[in-house]
């Protein structure tokens, strides 16, 4: 059977990106209103009580005690906030495997462009002998030269491999949409590394687009996670219609 065009497997990888973040909103979308139902139900219980509710331990069941304004505390929490942190984290992933995926396209079908390089990320010029000596072909073994080489372009900045992937890929991302990811990342970075204060890292990082000052709380609420995904959608779209362009499929001959 041969192989799809290039073009046409970066746009698969695009279309199950967009699915899978359309189906996150979708989700959310159809669960906050029974998470705020639930929420209503415990502050109006007059239950004052703590109950028992199972909690994951290693080798005895284990339970935690919370009595119904707890619950509508933790419902609270989450409804307004701490649902949409989780999904945002989830959502960076899944677009930097996006991006990752779309590489590794290309440098299977272009190999030399793994001699690409720019500041911040340097070329994949040499193989390392462990590579070659476990390799059982050539095919192999470029297969995990790529793997090494997709691990230090991620290990760079966003702003860095956002424009390798538009050397790589032939995209040419919009200035603003691009900004917004960069503060969204830096965003991200905050959530997983921090408590969700503003710290001088991430004005750093996010430049132009920070969202406050030394020591606010970073807000990720409706409106900003829905814009996040919007912006990673966008960028996608880009992806998939620049290899297009770059990459286009081949006409039958007659």
């Amino acid at each position: 059977m041969a192989k799809r065009p290039l073009s046409l497997r970066i746009a698969r990888r695009q279309n199950a990106f967009v699915r899978e973040a359309n189906d996150v909103h979708i989700f959310l979308k159809q669960a906050l209103p029974l998470l705020e139902k639930a929420k209503e139900e415990y502050g109006a219980s007059k239950h004052k009580k703590d109950r028992r509710y199972y909690v994951p331990s290693i080798r005895r069941t284990k339970f935690a005690r919370r009595n119904d304004n707890e619950l509508k505390n933790i419902y609270d929490r989450f409804i307004t906030r701490s649902l949409y942190e989780t999904f945002l984290v989830m959502g960076v992933s899944q677009f930097e495997s996006f991006l990752a995926d779309v590489l590794r396209e290309v440098f299977f079908e272009y190999p030399k462009k793994l001699g690409v390089s720019l500041s911040g990320i340097a070329p994949c010029r040499q193989v390392a002998l462990e590579v070659l000596l476990d390799a059982t072909d050539l095919n192999e073994a470029i297969e995990d030269a790529i793997e090494q080489h997709l691990s230090s372009v991620f290990f760079a900045g966003p702003r860095e491999y956002l424009v390798y992937v538009e050397k790589v890929v032939g995209a040419n991302f919009p200035v603003e949409e691009r900004d917004i990811y960069v503060e969204l990342k830096a965003t991200r970075d905050l959530l997983v590394h921090g408590l969700g204060a503003i710290n001088a890292l991430y004005l750093s990082k996010a430049g132009r687009k920070a969202r406050g000052g030394l020591g606010d709380e970073v807000v990720v609420d409706a409106k900003y996670f829905s814009d996040a995904l919007a912006t990673m959608k966008r960028l996608a779209g880009v992806v998939k219609r620049d290899a297009e362009n770059a990459y286009p499929r081949r006409k039958k001959g007659n």
